[in-house]
């Protein structure tokens, strides 16, 4: 038996990177997955690819009639909700100078109000059927802060806190929320500044192998965490922030200090 067998997830930002692959392991554990975008024809092509227990929904994550649309249409295929992946999430690099109001409010908007909609989407549900999980995709970037990410280091600071006071608030229904943190993750959110960070290639470097285990995080490996924390293999976990950063935030290895 697989650890999902029987499940129904929503999983959002599902048409590519790390909700994709979050999707399709969640089909390969047995459960049924509706995946939710915003990018139609690629989230179409996606859960046509992972086979019959995939289905696309139309999402935008920071428009509440959507995600009533989304559980409405949910609850009537399937009976209810077991888990919710709140992953769709969207980055802005630059310095307080080049961050405008209007970069500030898009990564609230989508990294901080639309998990807190799909919650209040999905809680009515889970609470009736009694129980179930929501794991939220923040950052590493959401456990120590970085120079150059204010706007995000905000929106997923605030995503961390909005999941221990659900967690608190929900957990007597149930429901558990908790977060991964990885310093990793889809790459095509880093596209746009790609230019721009390879003039600092060797220090970009030696962030990422300055590390307990040196290196970008796998998207397997945080697809293992999203599986752990959506099963009932967690069932007393809840309100944590679960860090898959090699290390990253545990402290600094400096290189020879073992030897000495």
């Amino acid at each position: 038996m697989t650890i999902l067998e029987g499940k129904v997830a929503i999983v959002t930002g599902a048409a590519r990177g790390t909700g994709a692959a979050i999707a399709e392991r969640f089909v390969a554990e047995g459960a049924y997955v509706l995946l939710a975008d915003v990018r139609d024809d690629l989230g179409e092509e996606t859960a046509a690819r992972l086979g019959a227990n995939a289905t696309f929904l139309h999402l935008d994550v920071t428009h509440e009639s959507d995600w009533s649309a989304v559980v409405e249409q949910t609850t009537a295929q399937r009976d209810g909700i077991d888990i919710l992946v709140n992953n769709a999430g969207v980055l802005h690099q630059g310095p307080l100078s080049s961050t405008s109001e209007a970069d500030f409010r898009r990564l609230l908007e989508v990294n901080t109000l639309g998990p807190f909609l799909g919650l209040r989407a999905v809680v009515p549900t889970m609470k009736a059927q009694g129980g179930g999980s929501v794991v939220n995709i923040g950052s590493i970037d959401s456990l120590a802060a970085m120079n150059g990410l204010t706007a995000y280091c905000a929106s997923k600071f605030g995503l961390r806190g909005l999941a221990k006071a659900a967690a608190l608030e929900t957990g007597r229904d149930g429901i558990r929320v908790n977060t991964v943190c990885p310093a990793g993750g889809n790459p095509e959110m880093f596209e746009p500044w790609m230019g721009k960070v390879m003039g600092f290639l060797e220090e970009t470097l030696a962030y990422n192998n300055d590390r307990g285990i040196p290196g970008s995080v796998p998207v397997e490996s945080i697809v293992d965490a999203v599986v752990f924390l959506a099963s009932d293999a967690s069932r007393h976990v809840t309100g944590i922030d679960l860090p898959v950063d090699g290390g990253a935030t545990a402290g600094c290895f400096i290189p020879g200090f073992n030897t000495l």
